[in-house]
């Protein structure tokens, strides 16, 4: 009511504004600066009114804001998806992957809450995990993950407020936006795994805005990445794993050390979304020995206009400054060992395939997607000593072909096969690295 009370007065102002310059139009003896002056009042009113309209301000930054922040008020959000493998070895899988709830609440127009909570694989048990002759206690070994959870704080277009919460960190495209309807394969490109560990989310707190138009920032300072947890023999940064088992833990990490990151995001020219970002952290490793980490993201999608044709293509390179202070390098075993840097890389084609003369009745919407990516991830290099393996469990380089039926565009189901082109016996009992053939399904609305 308050809202619609606003609108009111405003377009009063507006009215009374127009007539003002109409009728200062017609009469000779008013100033034409006067005239000027009040037609900028007119528009600027025109414009206030526009935005309250419209309700929060909108902005690259805040991940489903297109979406979600479109009036006032409490807003439900969802995505998931469901897979079923068959996998190069070993037996076929159903996999109910991710349940996702999204609620949002603008509790004034410069103040919106954004939330995030995630189900994974079915659910949760207290008695999840397996006996001593590795019979599975429980129907469930999922986990429930809180990804984001805070308030934007909207000043201006050029400069807001991501308040202390949880928040994704703001490298590459599919760590910021990986719902199902926004790539094509069943799983989330290989990148997305080792090198940019997503989801990747931190206790955080940053700023966001726009540059110019067409251009956005967002700057990050979270909690740092964990290579040795107190407790635990586990390296966080290793080989097989790369940077994924080095994500802090959300409630109480090992060390102090903080993180910080950025991304400017481009989308200024038809057809061309991108982005670039960084990420720069020490870690405490072994004997409490530390090293700088840091990494740099370059993105870009190309749909290339009055086509159907799309390019995509992402370069991700960790640099590690002292591996040797890793605990994957002091741990007795020379296969985990990590070098100075790590870095991966994908370049897709896709083709939107749907014609238009397809496009009637309940197909108005439909979109056929086929598609080819290459991808190569690379965890072992430049290392000091040590073995560098080669058989596809660490260095690797895979080929993913599919196709994605998007029958709406907050609906898809998907098929693909990925081949480890570098796969040997040791990948076939690897269930991140072996080949597989998978459907898919997702929704995001």
């Amino acid at each position: 009511m308050k809202i619609q009370s606003s609108f009111a007065a405003q377009f009063a102002v507006v009215a009374a504004g127009a007539s003002i310059v109409s009728s200062s139009a017609r009469a000779a003896e008013i100033d034409p600066a006067l005239i000027e002056r009040l037609q900028k009042q007119v528009q600027a009113l025109t414009e206030e009114v526009e935005r309250l309209k419209e309700g929060p301000m909108k902005t690259e930054a805040s991940p489903v804001a297109d979406t979600f922040f479109k009036g006032n008020g409490l807003k439900l959000g969802f995505y998931g998806e469901a897979k079923y493998r068959f996998p190069q070895s070993g037996a076929n899988a159903f996999d109910p992957h991710r349940f996702v709830l999204t609620p949002s609440y603008a509790i004034n127009d410069w103040l919106v809450f954004n939330s995030e909570l995630e189900f994974e694989h079915g659910g949760v048990d207290e008695t999840s995990g397996t006996t001593g002759n590795g019979t599975q206690r429980s129907r469930f070994d999922g986990e429930i993950e809180l990804e984001q959870f805070y308030v934007d704080i909207l000043l201006k277009p050029h400069f807001n407020i991501r308040s202390l919460g949880i928040d994704l960190v703001p490298v590459g495209r599919i760590n910021k936006y990986h719902e199902p309807t926004t790539f094509y394969s069943t799983e989330r490109p290989e990148l997305y795994r080792e090198i940019i560990p997503s989801t990747w989310f931190e206790p955080s707190a940053g700023i966001f805005g726009k540059v110019v138009d067409g251009l956005n920032y967002q700057l990050m300072v979270s909690s740092g990445l964990e290579d040795a947890i107190s407790g635990s023999t586990a390296a966080g940064i290793n080989a097989s794993g790369g940077m994924r088992g080095a994500r802090p833990r959300v409630r109480r990490a090992d060390e102090n050390n903080l993180a910080y990151s950025g991304r400017l995001h481009f989308n200024g020219m038809q057809g061309l979304d991108a982005s670039s970002s960084f990420y720069v952290t020490r870690v405490t490793g072994s004997g409490g020995r530390s090293s700088t980490v840091a990494l740099f993201d370059v993105e870009a999608a190309y749909r290339v206009p009055k086509t159907g044709l799309e390019l995509r293509g992402d370069f991700a390179y960790w640099h590690i400054d002292a591996p040797g202070n890793l605990l994957a390098n002091n741990n007795g075993s020379a296969t985990d060992d990590v070098g100075d840097r790590m870095y991966g890389w994908y370049l897709e084609a896709a083709y939107h395939f749907w014609p238009e003369a397809f496009k009637k009745g309940i197909a108005s919407e439909m979109d056929l997607v086929p598609f080819i990516r290459f991808s190569q991830i690379v965890t072992q290099d430049d290392l000091s000593s040590g073995t560098e393996l080669d058989n596809g469990t660490t260095n690797k380089d895979f080929l993913t072909a599919g196709v994605a039926w998007l029958l709406n565009p907050n609906f898809v189901i998907k098929a693909d096969y990925r081949r480890n082109l570098d796969g040997t016996a040791a990948t076939e009992r690897s269930e991140v690295n072996q080949d597989y053939f998978q459907l898919g399904a997702g929704v995001f609305f």
